[in-house]
């Protein structure tokens, strides 16, 4: 992989730089940011992506993706690394187990998503769009 800059979205870091934010996605029936750590390492490499997340029952990923994205510093990393530790927020927020408050269905069952879509197919359609392809 290049040594480049590393772009999600609106995010970028460049080489040797972490950047934290969020990144809009449209669902249809509302928007929701979804956060995002950029870990752009000071040698070159592979690029890696961790999502947790995508079910909203399962907090102990969301928990170590985000302490990883506390921790893990650019001049650790040869490559980049993509963190998404939450997926799919609107059932995370809501602690819904296995399907999105928006609409019943469970995003596993919809991958690779529809952008225009229902509301759990477009954030499908976003994680392979964006932070999965990147990788």
């Amino acid at each position: 992989m290049d040594h480049t800059t590393l772009r999600v979205g609106t995010l970028r870091a460049e080489p040797g730089v972490k950047t934290r934010g969020t990144v809009r996605a449209d669902l249809g029936t509302l928007t929701v940011d979804i956060p995002v750590t950029l870990v752009n390492g000071t040698r070159p490499g592979p690029r890696v992506v961790i999502t947790a997340g995508v079910h909203g029952g399962e907090l102990t990923p969301v928990d170590a993706a985000a302490r990883l994205s506390a921790l893990l510093e650019p001049g650790e990393v040869s490559g980049q690394v993509i963190i998404c530790p939450v997926a799919n927020p609107p059932a995370v927020y809501q602690g819904r187990l296995n399907v999105s408050p928006l609409d019943g269905v469970n995003i596993n069952r919809v991958f690779p998503g529809d952008p225009p879509g229902r509301p759990t197919e477009r954030p499908a359609a976003w994680l392979l769009a964006h932070p999965v392809e990147a990788a």
